[in-house]
């Protein structure tokens, strides 16, 4: 489709049930300040779930419609006839509207992260990192030898090492920070030889909620080259043992999204499908703020020891991504 300005959209409401402003208008929230946002962000910030308050509201304002139509055309015909619809129809509706709604609430979104890819590849958010273009040499200008870290920070990809780089992180918090297969080699390095003259060097965890996430650790004391053991682990990241803690999340498998749900048997369904419980789907401000406070407390976020700390705390400055104020209660 193209309008008369002669842009051209990328995706049809008809068949996503959002156009392309839902896209454009995410991607400016996300941008502002200048800041950088990952594309998982992008697609937290344009997914939009149904509740079940919201899907059922709807249903019963239509059907309540509906029925006073069927009640007033019944009552000028036989009376009998209305008593009985009086008698059953409400009951109807809502078992009709108790199932549509929850159809809804669960309904796994398949539309969202093919739109977004669309859209990404015509028209490139300036502010947006991209895995496939993040590459060793994307790091020349950081001067590892420059300082000396006080915490090393381990993450579980390139975008949210990127992610932290370019909004700041390891400035704020004098933390070297790497991916867990050891990007960029050259911090690798320098932890190497930092590790050798300080053997009780710890490493700190960031990662997605997933099976793979809770691993995270375990791989890397099993890899000697780390030259570490898991009494050196600290793990910040979301264990999936914390996320009955939370209202709030998005969990993602491939191009599928689906919204999460404080419910033991869904969580266990999902990590073992191979979901993960993505954690861009916290803003970006209050994300980066809140680790911030788990580097300071050794907390997992999610956790309640994390929550705790949080409450007798109550920090009133979001330190990297300058959402100050952001309360614990942003995680649900």
């Amino acid at each position: 489709m193209t309008c008369s300005c002669r842009y051209r959209f990328v995706t049809d409401p008809k068949v996503t049930g959002f156009g392309d402003k839902r896209m454009k208008n995410s991607i400016d929230r996300l941008s502002e300040g200048d800041k950088y946002f990952t594309q998982e962000e992008l697609y937290c910030k344009c997914y939009k779930p149904t509740t079940f308050l919201t899907s059922f509201g709807g249903f019963a304002v239509i059907a309540t419609i509906g029925f006073g139509v069927i009640f007033y055309l019944e009552m000028e015909g036989s009376p009998n006839v209305s008593f009985l619809t009086m008698m059953f129809c409400p009951g109807l509706i809502l078992l009709i509207g108790l199932i549509v709604a929850f159809y809804r609430v669960n309904k796994i979104d398949r539309t969202v992260i093919p739109a977004v890819d669309a859209y990404v590849k015509k028209y490139f958010p300036p502010n947006l990192l991209k895995t496939d273009k993040i590459k060793e040499n994307s790091f020349s200008q950081v001067k590892y030898e420059e300082f000396t870290p006080d915490h090393f920070l381990i993450v579980d990809c390139r975008e949210t090492l990127a992610q932290l780089l370019t909004n700041g992180f390891h400035r704020d918090h004098n933390c070297m920070i790497m991916t867990s297969d050891k990007f960029p080699k050259k911090a690798f390095d320098y932890y190497q030889r930092y590790k050798q003259s300080n053997p009780e060097t710890k490493l700190y965890l960031f990662h997605d909620a997933s099976l793979k996430g809770d691993l995270i650790g375990n791989d890397i004391v099993a890899n000697s080259s780390w030259n570490t053991s898991i009494e050196q682990i600290v793990d910040l990241g979301i264990n999936t043992k914390n996320l009955m803690s939370t209202n709030k999340g998005v969990w993602r498998c491939k191009s599928e999204l689906a919204a999460h749900r404080k419910k033991e048997q869904y969580i266990n369904e999902k990590i073992t499908c191979n979901w993960k419980y993505m954690i861009d789907s916290l803003p970006q401000g209050r994300l980066l703020a809140l680790l911030g406070f788990a580097f300071t407390s050794g907390y997992p976020l999610l956790s309640e020891e994390f929550h705790q700390a949080y409450l007798e705390n109550q920090p009133n400055s979001g330190g990297t991504g300058g959402d100050g104020g952001a309360g614990y209660d942003d995680f649900g």
